[in-house]
């Protein structure tokens, strides 16, 4: 399982020529059916149009680098958007979580996900700075129905219920020790 705050940042590899084309700027996710679409690519910082390669052009995703064929598998945005069938690339990243009753869980500040199932497994809840900071983030397994809306994302009760802490908070810590 990769985290997307790992993934932005990696280097491109072509295993065509051994040259990296770029380094991972963003991930394209569909949030209907929870699957990564694209990767977003900078060649170099004073591009204007945004380059891509699909989840289906990429051979593998590491720790350290994505693998791509060749050069030729990085596209426009423009180009792909139709074959894509989004209208814009977008993120979860700083969506606000809610329970379909109504309550409030927190901000998304990390997106958890299988590269080659292509699923999003969870996402890296922020109940707010001290409570990151005392507690540490939670971990929100996407079960069940999970709807994403344009700022927001409502999830079941279930999904909360296996909500877990992370640990990596002072408390935590002291806990260890």
């Amino acid at each position: 399982m990769l985290r997307y705050s790992e993934v932005i940042g990696l280097p491109v590899i072509c295993a065509a020529s051994g040259k990296k084309t770029g380094i991972i700027k963003d991930i394209v996710f569909c949030p209907e059916n929870k699957k990564i679409v694209a990767f977003e690519i900078e060649k170099n910082s004073c591009e204007i149009k945004k380059k891509i390669v699909l989840k289906e052009d990429v051979i593998s995703l590491g720790k350290d680098a994505m693998i791509i064929e060749n050069e030729k598998k990085v596209i426009t945005f423009k180009k792909a958007k139709d074959k894509l069938g989004i209208k814009k690339k977008g993120t979860i990243i700083g969506f606000k979580i809610y329970t379909k009753y109504g309550e409030d869980i927190g901000v998304v500040k990390d997106i958890l996900f299988d590269f080659e199932k292509n699923t999003l497994d969870g996402v890296e809840v922020s109940d707010g700075l001290i409570q990151d900071i005392v507690k540490g983030r939670n971990l929100l397994p996407l079960l069940g129905k999970v709807e994403f809306g344009k700022e927001n994302i409502l999830v079941e009760k279930a999904a909360v219920e296996e909500m877990m802490e992370t640990g990596k908070g002072i408390k935590g810590i002291i806990n260890k020790t």
